[in-house]
């Protein structure tokens, strides 16, 4: 009896073992992008680009923050001319308006696009968000005890998953119109949610051009 609790111990401690080595490699990692069309217009006229705000999505605090901060990096990679997206909040204050109000609104866009300065307008959205915790169940498996087979419960270890879709969307704050669009989901371990919007945000932005560098 005590060395076939000692193998259900160690057999728990393996799996542990295992799920986290799963976790820290990111192996169940997934990317699914729907490739952009080129942008609508010459992207390097139309600079700055200024950034709308964006709400958390539900279940993932700071996930709206992340967002909006790496959309800012991976721009700059592309040698975008970005307006900190903190400064579009006390303007949505001032026009007492919701960064979705904002985005559906022609006029209300153009307003807020006048307010930074900026042809450009990216809406960054989180479409969708869910996640299931790793969690540790009972299976029956056979054991050799002997001359024989006898079954006992053992603990099985199951890897969360966690799932995030988000929409990046240019908008020419003079017309309303959309001049860039891409969408994409990405899926990964749970708790690691954050790796998987970074990853997702560089690989739907790969679809836009690298610009010229602006001369000093």
């Amino acid at each position: 009896m005590l060395k076939a609790r000692a193998e259900m111990v160690a057999r728990f401690f393996f799996l542990m073992a295992c799920g986290s080595m799963l976790f820290a490699m990111g192996c169940f990692t997934s990317l699914t992008v729907d490739r952009s069309v080129p942008p609508a217009v010459d992207l390097k006229d139309y600079q700055p680009v200024a950034i709308l705000p964006s709400p958390d999505a539900a279940g993932f605090a700071g996930s709206g923050s992340l967002l909006l901060t790496t959309s800012q990096e991976y721009l700059k990679t592309k040698n975008f001319i970005v307006t900190p997206p903190e400064r579009g909040v006390p303007v949505l204050l001032d026009m007492n308006q919701t960064p979705e109000e904002v985005s559906r609104n022609a006029g209300l866009l153009r307003r807020f696009g006048e307010a930074l300065r900026s042809r450009i307008v990216l809406v960054a959205t989180i479409l969708d968000y869910r996640t299931q915790k790793s969690y540790i169940s009972s299976s029956t498996s056979q054991v050799w005890r002997g001359a024989s087979y006898e079954y006992q419960s053992l603990p099985t270890y199951h890897q969360g998953i966690s799932e995030i879709k988000v929409r990046l969307k240019m908008l020419d704050s003079e017309k309303g119109t959309a001049v860039w669009t891409a969408e994409g989901k990405g899926r990964g371990p749970s708790g690691s949610e954050e790796r998987i919007l970074r990853n997702l945000v560089e690989d739907l932005m790969k679809d836009l051009p690298l610009l010229p560098k602006k001369q000093e």
